[in-house]
């Protein structure tokens, strides 16, 4: 009966630490989940600032073209206005011509390439804005949490005071299974038999053989539907307490 109780009261002790140990594993990914959002972000401003550089030098490029077919033209025009017979004034009248629609060509693909450039500077401006935001954000949560986490941890501790006491009161065998059974989200590892005879992890009504040999605590038992170790209420003094502040809430809202 001692081992049932010092089972009772490890599931207790940790079943008060669950949630700490929830938010110790919760808050630390969601800090994580923000900082892969900031570096998104930082990845796609850098990105975009690649692009805009490359978009200036393809500008700059076409700037330096377009002055070239500016100097190709007036020189073609100072061929046409030199030449000596019709010949060579059609052949400088065609070059003026090409050079031109040449100067059309580049200045519209320079004009493009500006209009390009306003917007995705603009663009930028809202990223960087975005990138400011957040990485702000989360500089402020991260210390928060950082705080916050070593508030939680030493609640937790302060409630798995003396674990390693009770642990040692239970043959190493039931630990063992205890523990394994911990690790399944479906079920409770112990389970507190009130005097409904249910399971409480898995709602299942005890065979009343089994539910009587709960009772007498001379042995460990297990429910035959979901594993769990079965302990009745009598023995754990906490979980009668609890009951009873459950129950007489339950009489004042009736009341009410």
């Amino acid at each position: 009966m001692e081992e049932l109780r010092a089972l009772a009261k490890l599931a207790l002790m940790d079943g008060a630490a669950s949630a700490h140990e929830a938010e110790l594993r919760d808050l630390p990914a969601k800090i994580e989940a923000m900082r892969a959002d900031v570096q998104t972000l930082e990845t796609l401003l850098s990105a975009e600032r690649s692009q805009i550089d490359e978009a200036k030098a393809l500008r700059d490029e076409r700037q330096k073209d377009l002055q070239a077919k500016v100097d190709q033209l007036g020189a073609a025009k100072s061929k046409m206005s030199k030449a000596s017979n019709l010949r060579e004034a059609d052949s400088a009248e065609r070059e003026v011509e090409m050079t031109r629609r040449a100067i059309k060509e580049r200045e519209e693909e320079v004009l493009t390439i500006e209009e390009t450039l306003e917007k995705k500077s603009g663009s930028l401006g809202e990223r960087e804005k975005q990138f400011e935001e957040a990485r702000s954000i989360l500089e402020g949560e991260a210390a928060a949490a950082k705080e916050r986490l070593e508030v939680v941890a030493k609640e937790r501790d302060e409630v798995l005071a003396g674990r390693d006491a009770v642990v040692a009161q239970i043959p190493k065998r039931i630990v063992k299974r205890y523990e394994r059974l911990r690790t399944k989200p479906r079920h409770d590892a112990v389970s507190f038999i009130y005097t409904d005879g249910t399971c409480r992890s898995c709602r299942m009504a005890l065979p009343a053989q089994l539910f009587i040999e709960v009772q007498r605590g001379e042995e460990f038992h297990e429910c035959p539907q979901c594993r769990a170790f079965l302990i009745h209420e009598s023995f754990v003094p906490e979980v009668v307490e609890k009951r009873a502040d459950a129950d007489a809430g339950d009489a004042s809202e009736a009341e009410a």
